[in-house]
């Protein structure tokens, strides 16, 4: 079985939705999944523009992803999350949303990074992960 201990410092800013390093004893799979993103199985930019329609559709894609691999949501101790003109006004939205997919308890390590442009035309967020597995 996978143990993974969050280890939050008290030297650095309170980590209210994400965990500053998080410990991972047992783990004898590892998973790492490629940057995914918004389109649909025919390759199509799916909601071409739209950030929030992107990031269920890229989580959802995380999801077939981790399945594919034999993993699960809880599975997951890190993603990073690249973003087309991040506005810190959507950071709210965006943290709604994937609580309802990442790990909460605890939460995992997250990296949000905000980029100029992603691979194709109209795509607005990347998501990319690791998990650990027990076996």
């Amino acid at each position: 079985m996978v143990k993974v201990t969050a280890c939050n410092s008290s030297a650095l800013v309170p980590a209210k939705a994400f965990t500053h390093a998080l410990a991972v004893e047992g783990a004898q799979r590892w998973v790492f999944i490629s940057g995914q993103v918004a389109l649909d199985a025919t390759g199509q930019v799916i909601a071409p523009g739209d950030l929030f329609a992107q990031l269920e559709a890229t989580l959802q894609n995380l999801g077939h992803a981790l399945d594919a691999a034999g993993a699960t949501f809880r599975d997951l101790v890190k993603v990073t999350i690249f973003v087309v003109d991040l506005d810190p006004a959507d950071l709210a939205q965006i943290r709604e949303v994937r609580s309802r997919y990442l790990p909460q308890d605890p939460p995992i390590a997250i990296t949000l990074v905000g980029v100029q442009r992603l691979a194709f035309p109209g795509l607005r967020i990347e998501i990319e992960g690791t998990a650990a597995l027990s076996s």
